[in-house]
């Protein structure tokens, strides 16, 4: 039996994002995320300082059939209950994806109908900041959306980018292009150092030489700066 038909996953729920409508009147929420994803996650947008869409991982995946929507249960909606069952996302997007050509390229995205979307922030946001490093250490990044986010583009502080009309945790594969956010002042030294380690083990046999040494370099300066050492 699927993972996604046991607990804390809603039976049935697991969809393919390009099959969702077939099932909006029983789950709504996936045709609010997916109207979102589609009409600003995967378009340009002017205040994002690069060429291309917001994301530009998501329309090629969709196009290849290998992003999937489930719906996740939840009772109190803290970021307790957030360390407890989000981490099943990551097991849902490993056993679908884990041993396939798709798995550098899919997303699994987790839908929590039973959250007030205007109250989310303590599970999305405070489960995120709880459940980011575990979720880099197994080769993964977990991306966190909801109504009143208010996290920013790396690239653009003014632009909100993950403030959807519904709450969300997405799951995808560490690529070579996550060092952007995860190689940044903003992040804690000892965070960061984890960060590059996990990212170095994942990705780095995909890396130039040269950018492998680059963050090499970082890495021993990041030590330095998690040990008091300058």
């Amino acid at each position: 039996m699927s993972l996604s038909e046991s607990y804390p996953f809603e039976p049935g729920s697991l969809v393919n994002m390009t099959a969702a409508e077939a099932v909006y009147d029983r789950f709504p929420a996936y045709r609010m995320g997916a109207d979102w994803m589609l009409q600003f996650v995967a378009q340009p947008h002017r205040l994002m300082p690069r060429p291309g869409h917001v994301c530009p991982r998501l329309l090629p995946a969709i196009r290849q059939d290998v992003v999937q929507l489930v719906t996740v249960r939840t009772a109190v909606g803290d970021a307790a209950e957030a360390e407890e069952k989000v981490p099943y996302l990551g097991d849902l997007f490993v056993e679908l994806f884990g041993d396939g050509p798709s798995f550098r390229t899919a997303s699994l995205i987790g839908f929590f109908p039973d959250l007030d979307p205007g109250r989310a922030g303590d599970f999305i946001d405070e489960g995120h900041r709880r459940l980011r490093m575990s979720f880099v250490r197994r080769g993964l990044m977990l991306g966190e959306f909801h109504p009143l986010s208010t996290v920013a583009s790396v690239r653009n502080p003014q632009f909100l980018v993950m403030e959807s009309p519904v709450p969300m945790f997405a799951v995808r594969a560490l690529s070579v292009h996550d060092r952007l956010f995860l190689d940044n002042d903003a992040i804690p030294s000892e965070d960061r150092e984890a960060y590059l380690r996990s990212y170095l083990r994942h990705v780095g046999d995909q890396l130039p030489e040269g950018t492998r040494g680059q963050i090499e370099e970082s890495l021993v300066a990041t030590a330095k700066c998690a040990d008091g050492r300058s």
